[in-house]
């Protein structure tokens, strides 16, 4: 059996999907996407669940999904992100590591019915 990089996020969007044209040519639809997803932690002292998000920015879109997001998806609305986790490393004028975690969207579905007017 074999090992997956799979990831699936549900949630909603804390702002409208930034949407460019990339490449030489700009020829590439390109979005980059943000999302609040519920965490819910539990107080250890009262025993109650305490409902908090996580911000997730670093979901990029490629082609038909980014124009899924720029035709569809607005801020506020729920959807759900199927992709896998891209580690991106590399070194700045001064030699020091950064890391970044990104996700990138194979699949984009709206879980409410609203059009982007």
């Amino acid at each position: 059996m074999s090992a997956q990089n799979q990831v699936t996020l549900i949630g909603r969007l804390v702002r409208d999907p930034e949407v460019d044209e990339v490449g030489k040519d700009k020829k590439y639809r390109k979005a980059n996407i943000c999302l609040a997803v519920r965490n819910i932690k539990k107080k250890h002292k009262e025993g109650e669940n305490h409902i908090d998000a996580d911000f997730i920015d670093g979901i990029i879109a490629w082609g038909k999904q980014a124009e899924f997001a720029e035709n569809y998806l607005t801020k506020g609305r729920m959807i759900v992100v199927h992709g896998e986790l891209k580690p991106d490393r590399w070194k700045d004028k001064e030699n020091k590591n950064h890391y970044k975690l990104t996700i990138l969207a194979n699949s984009i579905q709206s879980l409410d019915s609203k059009k982007k007017s």
